[in-house]
């Protein structure tokens, strides 16, 4: 295939959204709102603050705008360069005198929409190649320039996110490049030394404290891109590394990562690999068994994702169109992660196990209570589904087996897996009205200060991810590994109030924006009803048996 056809998946799913972009995006020149593309808050009223991260999508629309192809109306459209430029201007206007941008609530003086934007931004003004009227293009290096100061003052502190950080470096190689302050480039080399740092032995980033696959498949993008920023031969390293990593699960049926990692998240962001194809084998193994879920949406994408990963993941899709496109070698052989015959990889610091055999492959969650997805091998087809088991408490607490926890007891052995824990009550709270007028209040008065500003945002992380209270009620899972079939053996005690427990197969526990995305295979999956566990049974002890035969 030519490099045409190879990214034409990528350019017609562009494509696809553009209009939907530009409806977002409030054009009318005399507007207060002129320029945003929050139209929650602009044109529905819904929202009391603009939120900075949508002025992403001036990224792909500068693409477009720069892009010639057959059959593109955008390209050097000049009424799309004004309605772009209304978007810069909005951008600097929504920017506060320190240099920061806002995300989830006002004042929030976020890091990530402050990196993020950066990044976007500045790319879409290198795009333009000087398109826009001198006036915009002196206020956003201005803006940049505050951006980058910020950035050089802060760091994230309620959390190791390294796809916020990575977001944060290129941010700053950006804004090197463009003012030539070295500062900047200092900086980004900091946020960088942090992730690579902070990078498992085994490969993953972390995040939040563990490894999650779609996030990785999105931070990766970043730290490719600030390869071809700045070339370091650590960090290509660190990228040939957590390619290795990622290949493991890259599913049979085109999805990616799931309720076994992390974070929970499923979303495939292709750039990185199609930047480092011709760097590394591990990549072009994941380009190339991934484009077709590009089209099919076996895995969540464009066609999964709300407004808020909407703009991250179509930008994605440029840079991956973009280097298809470009002159580039051949690069070394696709490196797939096992051989015909199959193998084990087992990663212990992730708390994950991927058990590889010419019938089938098994991707096991040991972190997270033994979370278990399971694919035919010859069709490709993921045949069964165990996130653990979920339930309720007699008071209407939920209760859940799908904890992530690294420390638990958890022995690996040739053809078996066993794994024990408690289970936990889960807490997904959502905002009401009261809450909601007293959390802007509070936003709004000692939320000015920095410091009370950041106390905030770490309490909200540990409310809504890390607050964890076990139960008294214990279960050990047994996962054996058979030549055609996988059997599990679950033992359920405890003296915990339970009204009702099952085992399901689609699931999360923790608050995560990015996560339950609409995956196909989660309806394609034929269901096998399994019996409700009896409350009365656990104080006794109860053990349930499961066989899941392949092919």
């Amino acid at each position: 295939m030519s490099r045409a056809e190879i990214a034409q998946p990528f350019e017609e799913a562009i494509g696809a959204q553009l209009v939907r972009v530009i409806g977002m995006l409030d054009r009318e020149r005399f507007s207060p709102t002129s320029g945003c593309l929050d139209r929650t808050f602009w044109c529905w009223k819904f929202v009391d603050f603009p939120g900075a991260r949508f002025q992403e999508g001036l990224c792909v629309l500068s693409y477009v705008w720069a892009h010639d192809h057959p059959g593109n109306p955008y390209f050097q459209n000049p009424k799309l360069l004004e309605w772009i430029g209304q978007g810069f201007e909005f951008w600097c206007r929504i920017q506060r005198g320190q240099g920061d941008f806002d995300e989830a609530y006002p004042l929030e003086r976020s890091l990530a929409a402050t990196a993020f934007t950066t990044f976007y931004l500045c790319e879409a003004f290198g795009f333009l190649d000087g398109a826009l009227p001198t006036e915009t293009s002196e206020r956003f290096v201005a803006g940049v320039e505050r951006a980058g100061d910020w950035l050089c003052r802060n760091d994230e502190t309620h959390g190791f996110l390294s796809n916020h950080l990575a977001a944060a470096a290129g941010a700053l190689l950006h804004a090197h490049r463009i003012t030539g302050h070295v500062r900047f480039e200092e900086r980004g080399g900091y946020f960088l030394d942090r992730i690579l740092d902070h990078q498992s032995s085994e490969g993953w980033y972390d995040e939040y404290g563990g490894a999650d696959v779609g996030y990785q498949t999105h931070g990766s993008f970043y730290l490719a891109r600030c390869l071809e920023l700045s070339p370091s031969d650590r960090l290509e390293r660190s990228l040939s590394e957590a390619m290795r990593y990622l290949a493991h699960f890259v599913h049979p049926d085109g999805s990616i990562g799931g309720e076994y990692s992390s974070r929970n998240t499923q979303t495939y962001y292709p750039a990185a690999f199609e930047m480092l194809a011709d760097r590394c084998g591990s990549a072009r193994w994941i380009a190339e068994a991934m484009r077709p879920s590009v089209r099919s949406m076996a895995a969540a994408g464009l066609g999964s994702v709300d407004p808020y990963n909407l703009f991250p993941l179509l930008n994605n899709y440029v840079f991956a169109h973009r280097a298809i496109l470009r002159d580039r070698s051949d690069g070394p052989e696709p490196v797939a992660p096992f051989g015909p015959q199959g193998g084990r990889a087992h990663f212990p610091l992730a708390g994950l196990l991927v058990e590889d055999r010419p019938r089938y492959r098994a991707i096991v969650g040991l972190a997270k209570g033994g979370v278990l997805k399971l694919f035919e091998r010859e069709s490709g087809q993921l045949v069964a589904s165990d996130c653990g088991y979920v339930g309720r408490l007699k008071n209407g607490r939920v209760i859940s087996s799908q904890i992530d926890d690294r420390g638990r007891p958890i022995e690996v052995g040739k053809d078996a897996v066993h794994i024990e824990g408690l289970f936990a009550q889960v807490s997904r709270p959502v905002m009401s009205p009261i809450p909601f007028l007293g959390f802007r209040v509070f936003t709004l008065t000692l939320g000015r200060f920095p410091a009370i500003a950041k106390w905030v945002k770490g309490f909200l992380v540990k409310l809504l991810i890390y607050r964890k209270h076990d139960l008294e009620l214990r279960f050990e899972r047994t996962i054996r590994f058979l030549d055609d079939a996988v059997e599990l053996e679950d033992r359920l005690e405890g003296e915990a109030p339970v009204a009702e427990l099952e085992q399901g197969e689609f699931f999360t526990t923790i608050h995560m924006g990015s996560s339950r995305y609409f995956v196909p295979h989660e309806i394609r999956l034929a269901h096998t009803p399994l019996d409700p566990v009896p409350p009365g049974s656990l104080r006794q002890g109860v053990v349930r048996k499961r066989t899941i035969r392949v092919g």
